[in-house]
């Protein structure tokens, strides 16, 4: 229960060796005794001890348990059947409608709080976020009072079915400040049936790289989009996330670096997790139709989706605060930028480009997602409004040619060091409009 406590009550100097006890709550879904309730609540537990409503009292086994949900299921054994609750559809939920969250917080059990649903499919930008449950989860946010101890609980709404399962709050308090998250029916019912079925999880995988910066209209322009929205692919990757145009599925259907997926399984895709989710909650081995533009171009390709079978592990929980800050006016570039060394070119493999030196603050340049080397980042610029960048003086001749709000649209090189030593790249883009 080591993670559970730190996410609500981090004690840093609390010795290692002795016994955790914590509480979380969950819901019965089949008369046999399977119970649904968060992993974060179960995971690293020796024992597991559920109470029921009655009084009665069983010890729990855990079934299977999936991290990247959230979702874990249990089970009790009993000389009876056990009263199930009924699962209703997310899908069907609108803003303003009433629900209930069911839990034991603070150890208070069978305690009920009532709140309406704020957003029916909370979205976060998992660029900003180590959160691995952000990557394929839509949720329920709710300001119906969730505070520790109603992990694992039933989200019901006013029919009396199970809609949600409440996972966590975001507060600077580390209790309810009218903001709470729930795993919608159609994430956890998919995850409970696959547990059931196949003893595990399984997520559909694609094998793209995808730009995490927003594709914005410039760019739409410039790749040929006419909706103006979609995801860019900057590159193909195999199942060990290496670089590689031939191994992922992608690849072999005939996908490249530079495509714009605009639909995905008849789905439309504005987002890169619209693409994360829908390529996600495709079973392995199914085809599905992927209708990409390339430059201009409208071409559909018919993908058979691989199964997900990595994560990068040592991720961290910790309490989720979001704030709303008024748009700036951003009158300038602030772009600092030079050639790129050679020391550092040898590195990355790179040859030619513009090293981003630094980025003001509250600049176009930082609004478009740039980061100044000084940041410990390398960000080279290779080409601009499809122009190829020799040197800095070919960057700094383009946008000086640039009449005032005419846009550049930038693809650049970011380098990271990892962990090993070694330099690892990404090809992202951006735009820029010159003020």
């Amino acid at each position: 229960m080591q993670d559970w406590f730190r996410r609500f009550m981090p004690f840093p100097n609390m010795p290692e060796q002795f016994t955790r006890r914590s509480l979380g709550s969950g819901v019965i879904v089949d008369p046999k005794g399977y119970i649904i309730t968060n992993t974060h609540v179960v995971e690293g537990a020796s024992k597991i001890k559920v109470n029921l409503a009655g009084g009665d009292s069983y010890t729990a086994k855990v079934i299977a348990a999936d991290q990247l949900s959230d979702i874990a299921v249990i089970k009790i054994d009993g000389d009876k059947q056990f009263p199930a609750a009924a699962v209703g559809d997310a899908k069907a939920l609108k803003v303003g409608d009433w629900v209930l969250a069911v839990g034991s917080p603070f150890g208070l059990a069978q305690t009920v709080t009532a709140g309406i649903v704020s957003v029916a499919g909370r979205v976060f930008d998992t660029s900003s976020t180590s959160q691995l449950q952000m990557l394929f989860n839509d949720y329920i946010q709710t300001d119906a009072a969730i505070n520790p101890g109603n992990s694992g609980g039933p989200l019901v709404n006013m029919n009396a079915e199970v809609v949600g399962i409440n996972s966590f709050i975001s507060t600077s308090s580390r209790s309810n400040a009218g903001v709470g998250f729930a795993v919608p029916s159609h994430i956890f019912v998919n995850v409970y049936n696959q547990i059931l079925n196949k003893g595990k999880v399984m997520r559909g995988w694609l094998g793209v790289n995808m730009n995490t910066l927003p594709f914005t209209p410039e760019m739409a322009k410039f790749f040929g989009v006419k909706s103006g929205s979609g995801v860019l692919i900057t590159g193909l990757s195999d199942e060990r996330g290496d670089p590689s145009d031939t191994a992922s599925p992608a690849a072999k259907a005939g996908i490249k670096a530079e495509d714009v997926i605009v639909e995905f399984g008849g789905t439309k895709i504005y987002s890169v997790q619209d693409l994360r989710l829908a390529v996600a909650n495709t079973p392995p081995g199914q085809k599905a139709k992927v209708k990409v533009i390339r430059f201009g171009k409208e071409m559909d390709f018919d993908v058979t989706v691989a199964e997900r079978t990595f994560e990068n592990q040592g991720q961290e929980t910790g309490t989720f605060t979001f704030e709303e800050k008024p748009e700036e006016v951003k009158p300038e570039i602030g772009l600092n930028f030079d050639n790129v060394p050679s020391r550092i070119a040898q590195q990355i493999g790179s040859t030619g480009g513009a090293l981003v030196l630094s980025v003001k603050p509250g600049s176009l340049a930082e609004e478009a997602g740039l980061v100044g080397y000084e940041q410990g980042v390398v960000d080279i610029i290779v080409t601009a409004n499809g122009k190829k960048i020799n040197s800095a003086q070919d960057l700094l001749d383009l946008v000086k040619a640039l009449r005032s709000g005419e846009a550049v649209v930038l693809k650049f090189v970011r380098a990271t060091r990892t962990s090993a030593g070694n330099m690892a790249t990404t090809t992202q883009w951006t735009s820029i409009t010159k003020p």
